[in-house]
């Protein structure tokens, strides 16, 4: 049956989409003092619950009971979510979420009329957010290829003078509340029409949202800052045979060009943030330092650079002092140009044999002293450090001092 409820409509509690429960790709998340929805895995980690996660790493994934039950047990702000995969590792992958801010008075219960409008057209299943001032519509079917989001305004009405529509089908996670909007189905449903519908009507591909913003309601990705392109923004995919170009292109990735999972925690006047690393426990916050040129793990003051950061957050490496080597570092270059980073596919020459185990690159000698200039030094002599302990001493004190200018 379609949908019928009137423009407020009705909401029954702990009920969830019934063939997402039967997916095992469940996970919980807890809100940050500033309300950004982190994703957190207990049942993974007993010992220390509230430890951040990359939503889009399989390991952290759970059943429905799991992580209901930690829910249950955890109580304090601890709530359910769901993971839509990422459709270029996950092909088969087709849950899309229609996500509508400010879009519901949590006092009336009244919904936008476009909200209430959809929810007819759609006829899938449809909860309350989390916090009470908006819809989510989950159904099936996909974006079209030359579309990463939707993300517009919707018309504005006294009782709603700041709606909005966001519409994502790859790599996100949903927030769920149970809060189950009566009349619309208990599952979700195909609705390619209505997505398609939706595209047209609402704007033209935008880029990744920014998932990290102020929003009354965060929005309920991971990832947060620089959004990676939309297909109409994005250079062409490029190529190479010099290995070279993928080291250079790797060492020249700034921060502000790709996405994170670490929050920023501070961000300063003179441009530079502390984030909260997602790999480990920081009972500040501010473990990891951003640049505009690279990160300074503060434990070790330890250089880091974009393609480290990136396989420390996807467990590909474990310590801050490694480098992705080998194959782990192919799997490091291919997570970074996800995230955003413009790096050059490689293609081994015929007349050269494939370069599958590629050791990280070499660094080579530059004139500046900026802190990719010290990380390219500090990588070659931490390798040599027993036989050159004075030169690593003094280039650690030559970054503890650019890390007291920046602070003052």
């Amino acid at each position: 049956m379609p949908f019928t409820s009137p423009p407020t409509p009705a909401f029954e509690t702990a009920t969830y989409p019934a063939d997402c429960r039967d997916h095992d790709q469940w996970l919980t998340w807890r809100p940050t003092d500033n309300a950004r929805k982190i994703p957190r895995a207990p049942y993974a980690y007993p010992d220390w619950p509230k430890r951040y996660v990359n939503a889009q790493n399989p390991a952290v994934w759970t059943d429905f009971d799991t992580a209901q039950d930690w829910v249950e047990k955890l109580s304090a702000g601890f709530a359910l979510a769901y993971v839509i995969r990422n459709r270029d590792k996950y092909p088969d992958e087709n849950l899309v979420v229609v996500d509508y801010d400010d879009a519901r008075d949590p006092g009336t219960g009244a919904i936008h009329p476009v909200v209430h409008e959809h929810l007819h057209t759609a006829d899938s299943y449809a909860d309350v957010s989390p916090s009470g001032t908006g819809v989510h519509i989950l159904c099936r079917g996909q974006l079209p290829d030359d579309v990463t989001t939707v993300t517009d305004d919707l018309p504005t009405y006294d009782t709603f003078p700041n709606p909005s529509i966001e519409v994502y089908d790859s790599a996100r996670f949903v927030a769920m509340s149970g809060q189950h909007l009566v009349g619309t189905p208990t599952e979700t449903q195909p609705a390619q029409a209505f997505i398609d519908d939706v595209v047209d009507a609402f704007t033209a591909p935008q880029p990744q949202a920014d998932t990290s913003s102020e929003a009354s309601e965060p929005p309920t990705e991971a990832l947060s800052e620089a959004p990676s392109p939309s297909p109409s923004q994005r250079s062409p995919p490029t190529f190479t045979t010099n290995i070279e170009d993928v080291y250079r292109a790797v060492e020249t990735t700034r921060p502000s060009e790709i996405r994170l999972a670490s929050p920023i925690t501070e961000t300063r006047s003179d441009g530079t943030k502390s984030r909260n690393p997602c790999w480990t426990n920081s009972d500040s916050g501010t473990r990891l330092a951003e640049m505009d040129d690279g990160w300074i793990y503060r434990d070790g003051l330890i250089v880091l650079d974009a393609l480290q950061v990136v396989a420390l957050e996807e467990d590909i490496i474990t310590t801050a002092g490694e480098y992705p080597s080998g194959k782990d570092f192919w799997e490091a270059v291919d997570e970074l140009r996800a995230r955003g980073a413009d790096i050059p596919e490689y293609e081994a020459d015929s007349d050269h044999e494939e370069v599958s185990d590629q050791p990280a690159p070499s660094p080579s000698p530059t004139s500046g002293r900026s802190l990719r200039d010290l990380h390219r030094e500090l990588r070659e002599k931490t390798i040599e450090r027993n036989q050159h302990r004075d030169e690593l001493v003094t280039l650690r004190r030559e970054l503890a001092a650019r890390i007291r200018d920046v602070r003052s």
